[in-house]
Formats: C-alpha cells, structure tokens, sequence
C-alpha cells in the first residue's frame, strides 16, 4: 500500500499551455478568477492558468513510454497511440479493463454503454499564478508564409496567414496526489485478492508513474508546444510517501505552503502514521529550512535537485507496494 503527495512551485516562462479557443485570428488563454489573501482580507482576480487535465494528459503520454521500456506491461490500442480518451473496447467489468490497460489501470476510463468506469489513481491541480505574484500575458503576432511551386510567393491575401496567440509566465504553484495501493487493483471490490494484478506488474506500473513526473516538471506539456514548449524550472518541489493514507499538501499557490504542509505531516506522523513508515523527499533552500522545523532527519530527505527527489520516491514506492 503506497500512497504518494506532491506540491511545489516551479517557473515557467512563455507558454500557451491552454488556450479557448480563438475569435477571427486570436487565440486567448484560459484564464480563471483566483482568491489571493491580502493584507486587507481577500480579493478576487483573473489569472492565467494551466488545466489539471491538460498535465494528466502529458503524464500519461510520459507512462506510456515509460512502460514499454521497463517491461512488458498491456496497453490498449487507444493509449498506445497517445489518445487519452473515453475507452472504445468494450469489456464485462473494471477488472478487465485494469488488466489490459495500465493507463486505463492509473488514469481512469469510462465506458458510457455499459457504465462502467474508473476513478483516476492519478490526480492533478490547476497550475496557478502564485498567491505573491500574479502572472503577465500578452500576445505574439505569427504568419505563415505560402510559396508556389516555382518559389513565388502569391498575392498578399494568400500568401500569408497572419494570427496572434497569447503566452504567459508567472512563478507557478502545483500539486499532485497518487493513490498507488490501488495499482493493479479493482476499486469497484478492493478486498478481493482475485481481482489483484501480480505484484511485479503492480510495481512497474507505480514506479513509471512517479517517474513520468519527472517529464511533466521538466515543461513537457502545453498545446502549443511544437513553439512555445514551456520554459520551466522547478524552484521547490515536496514528494510524502506513506504506506498508510496520506492527507494532501497544500497547494504551492500559497505563500505559506511550505509550513502548511510542514504542520500537515508533523501531525500525520505523531498520530496518524505513529510507529509507521513515512517519507518526504524535497529539493530547494527554503524548503529545507522550513520542513526541518516539523519533520525529523530519518523521515525528510533534502535532495540535491527535484528530480533526484522523485527518483528516490520512485524507488521507495517500488518497495513499499505490497
């Protein structure tokens, strides 16, 4: 049983992650209001933000690459191909599904003729502007250029196809949950050991799904990222690992995450975790500062950057999973 938390905060400059659409030539991004405490109480405010589904999608691209490297794990056609969709195979029961598919398996499904489905063990906020700094947007003006075959470029109004798309950056926060103990497990009937993958398969499939964090944190997500792949650089980044479940960080849009979810795990660990395993993983200077204020050295680890941070959860998971 594993069961796995992440919150952070990370840079990312010049994206179009998630758009709405276009009016005539211009592409707006998706903005949302946000609630930002301030000295005088609260207001509210538009921001630009980046969709919990659009990282989903990009972790479960990650994971499948991932799969068909470290072992021979069952995909579906569908996810195979990177479409991350309602499935199309029409089964007798979740279990089924499970077994065919491990992103069906981690990431959920639905099958609306029979009604069947599958929560997400996977689950992703919005990325939002930081509760200190909110996010700057403008548009950039693209064209494309048209040539005939001898190398003319046509009239004006079909040679060039002129339209405007806007990108943000801001100091974004984030945070992710993992319920691993379900991996290779029917959530419809948990308790029934014959509906229970082996447990080398389950491992595979937990350990490439902390792994494909590494992808999403490095800026591999956005839907124009062919020419705008997000500039990224994780600044903060805590990952708990507990055998037992484990409640979430909170979120690193807010100033006070770090010691919000310092007191989150110091009380997790004195009452709910007493006696049992618990770790956390982090990378930053002021992470480090702040957890050591609620978290014993034998449960933190200060890790040298956030990727080797999620490396060692991964291998944790990979050990706890039972």
């Amino acid at each position: 049983m594993v069961f796995v938390r992440v919150t952070g905060r990370a840079i990312v400059n010049v994206h179009s992650a998630n758009t709405e659409g276009s009016v005539g030539n211009y592409s707006s991004l998706s903005k949302m209001f946000i609630v930002r405490r301030t000295e005088g109480g609260y207001e509210v405010s538009e921001d630009a933000v980046i969709s919990g589904n659009m990282l989903k999608h990009w972790h479960a691209v990650r994971m499948v690459e991932l799969l068909k490297e470290l072992g021979n794990v069952p995909l579906c056609d569908s996810c195979k191909r990177f479409i991350m969709y309602r499935t199309s195979v029409e089964r007798d029961s979740e279990f089924d599904y499970v077994t065919a598919c491990a992103i069906e398996d981690l990431h959920g499904f639905l099958f609306p003729d029979a009604s069947i489905r599958r929560e997400s063990l996977v689950k992703f906020s919005f990325l939002l502007p930081v509760e200190e700094l909110r996010s700057e947007y403008s548009a950039i003006t693209h064209n494309r250029v048209v040539l005939t075959e001898e190398g003319k470029i046509p009239a004006r109004e079909q040679a060039m196809m002129v339209f405007k798309r806007e990108h943000a950056s801001a100091l974004y926060g984030f945070a992710a949950s993992m319920d691993l103990k379900y991996v290779g497990r029917s959530l419809a009937d948990p308790e029934n050991q014959s509906k229970v993958l082996g447990l080398d398969e389950r491992k595979v499939r937990a350990k490439a799904a902390v792994l494909s964090l590494l992808d999403v944190f490095s800026g591999r997500f956005g839907a124009a990222a062919s020419r705008a792949l997000p500039i990224m650089k994780l600044e903060e980044l805590v990952c708990a690992v507990s055998p037992q479940p484990l409640p979430n960080l909170v979120h690193g849009f807010y100033g006070d995450y770090l010691e919000e979810s310092g007191r989150v795990l110091k009380a997790y660990l004195s009452v709910v975790s007493k006696g049992r395993p618990l770790k956390v993983f982090a990378s930053g200077e002021r992470v480090s500062k702040v957890l050591k204020q609620y978290l014993p050295d034998d449960v933190l680890s200060v890790e040298e950057s956030a990727y080797a941070a999620l490396v060692d959860a991964a291998k944790v998971v990979e050990e706890w999973l039972k």
